[in-house]
């Protein structure tokens, strides 16, 4: 098992995620990402660009308050799969606690895709409906 600070690969996926919880710094964490960089999640079901997944991040932080907690990570060659535990609430309190899979592809030192799995029935239960 690989820890996020035992490769720079690594360490720049749990970076990014890290950046997308409430207090964490959007432009550090987008600036990780390649101009060309997708994300797809099992919720949405649609593949968003760099600037809707900002868009979206950004808006979603007036909502919801959201951390994660590294439970493990596996790295080869370009790719590296985060297993973290989300924990987090929304502004009426409603808690959501769920474990969460994310799934990197790099290149040249920059994310170029991230595809996350996660509990779709309890995300819009805390959070509300997932934007289509």
């Amino acid at each position: 098992m690989t820890t996020p600070f035992d490769d720079p690969q690594a360490e720049q996926a749990w970076m990014f995620l890290q950046t997308l919880s409430d207090d964490g710094d959007l432009d550090e964490g987008f600036a990780l990402l390649s101009d060309d960089f997708t994300y797809w999640s099992n919720g949405l079901g649609r593949t968003l660009t760099k600037a809707e997944l900002r868009e979206i991040t950004a808006g979603a932080r007036d909502t919801m308050v959201l951390h994660f907690d590294l439970l493990r990570c596996i790295n080869e060659g370009e790719t590296v799969v985060v297993e973290a535990q989300a924990d987090g609430a929304n502004s009426a309190g409603e808690r959501y606690d769920s474990p969460v899979a994310f799934i990197f592809d790099m290149r040249d030192g920059l994310i170029t895709s991230l595809r996350e799995y996660c509990d779709t029935r309890l995300f819009e239960k805390v959070f509300g409906a997932i934007p289509r």
